[in-house]
């Protein structure tokens, strides 16, 4: 019933009335005879003979546009082999070891990259308690605005330069791909002069960079010092994202990586048209001309290759940013994660996660011995994990 009311509801309407959250399938507002009509333009036009066949992608799309309804049909005619069959339910593993070698190599980098927060917190709180001593820093009078400034610059210059770079790095110039390869080198070598610095100065500026990069590309996978180095080299063994090289019109590519990471024609087939689909009527609905959208309930809006890089170009990052707060429901998720963080942040508990080797350091009670301090940051550290 749900369903049948958000199908009733024009695409441009469902950007501001869309208050159950629903991620809508363009596909599934399409008759089937409009459907095959569709697919065969989109195979044409984008010489995709070389890689697929015509019929594959059709029956992809139809997988993607009613799962039940395409198994149920196909079943009934005999059509749907075996393999298909069974490339169906091991899409929908319960383990990771039934994932394809692809989709492992991309998970073992975001588990690389995930612990880039711990690397460089650890890595900054562990140095605390001897570079102010090499730099003749008196501590907690003089200089205790100096090194508290020393502390937060990579995290300052990541949200404030590192994360406005973020979008123009995976969107526009490298890739998703590219931006992890440059955040990490950028990262790696930032770390490396931190460890050859001789002045408070040199620190600052290393830090400095280190932020930029770590914040460059936060949105794919955050990086720093050795996962950075393992970043290098598995950047080269993955793929690029799929969905950014159909945006970017690279429909071969993209169907080969598609056909690596499910092995099976019928599934990557099903995923090309899906996300092709999809960012057709996105980049439709956000279209700054005034385009008449409600015909999008029966067919997919194939814009001419042109036109479309233009409004994917137009597409940026500040217009992103005013559609939180022009977007009803992007709005209200994006006022609760502005509490969220807020809260975090008054708890007082990163206070102790980037200080914790010099919070009790000059407590004049003296309750946690000479070192202590860096034994309760591991004990934290346990503990989080």
């Amino acid at each position: 019933m749900e369903h049948q009311l958000q199908r009733s509801i024009p695409f441009q309407q469902l950007l501001k009335h869309n208050d159950l959250g629903f991620v809508e399938n363009p596909l599934r507002r399409i008759p089937e005879d409009r459907l095959h009509v569709d697919i065969e333009s989109f195979h044409e036009e984008s010489d995709l003979a070389k890689v697929v066949d015509v019929q594959t992608l059709i029956r992809g799309a139809r997988l993607a546009r009613d799962e039940e309804g395409f198994i149920a049909e196909e079943t009934a005619q005999k059509s749907l082999t075996e393999v298909e069959r069974e490339a169906l339910q091991e899409g929908k593993p319960t383990s990771i070891w039934g994932e394809s070698r692809e989709i492992k190599i991309i998970l073992l980098t975001c588990c690389v990259a995930s612990v880039a927060q711990g690397w460089a917190q650890g890595a900054i709180v562990g140095a605390n308690r001897e570079w102010p001593r090499e730099f003749n820093f008196e501590l907690p009078n003089r200089d205790v605005w100096l090194f508290s400034a020393t502390n937060a610059i990579a995290y300052f210059a990541a949200s404030s330069v590192g994360a406005f770079l973020c979008d123009p790095f995976t969107e526009i110039f490298v890739g998703r791909r590219g931006a992890i390869f440059a955040a990490a080198l950028f990262t790696f070598t930032a770390s490396i002069g931190e460890a050859f610095t001789r002045s408070w100065q040199a620190l600052f500026a290393c830090r400095f960079l280190l932020g930029i990069g770590m914040g460059a590309k936060s949105s794919v996978v955050p990086v720093s010092f050795i996962p950075a180095l393992a970043l290098l080299l598995l950047v080269f063994v993955g793929s690029e994202s799929p969905r950014w090289l159909i945006k970017k019109q690279r429909y071969r590519e993209a169907y080969s990586v598609l056909l690596r990471l499910h092995e099976n024609p019928l599934l990557a087939a099903r995923d090309l048209v899906f996300i092709w689909a999809q960012l057709q009527v996105e980049t439709t609905l956000f279209m700054r001309t005034n385009i008449d959208v409600i015909d999008l309930e029966n067919r997919i809006p194939y814009l001419d290759p042109k036109v479309y890089l233009r409004e994917i170009g137009l597409s940026g990052y500040a217009r992103r940013i005013t559609q939180l707060f022009t977007i009803p429901r992007a709005r209200r998720a994006t006022l609760a994660s502005f509490i969220v963080m807020m809260a975090q942040q008054m708890t007082g508990i990163n206070v102790f996660a980037f200080l914790a080797s010099t919070l009790f350091e000059y407590d004049q009670n003296r309750l946690i011995p000479n070192g202590g301090s860096l034994w309760l940051y591991f004990g934290f550290g346990i503990a989080n994990f």
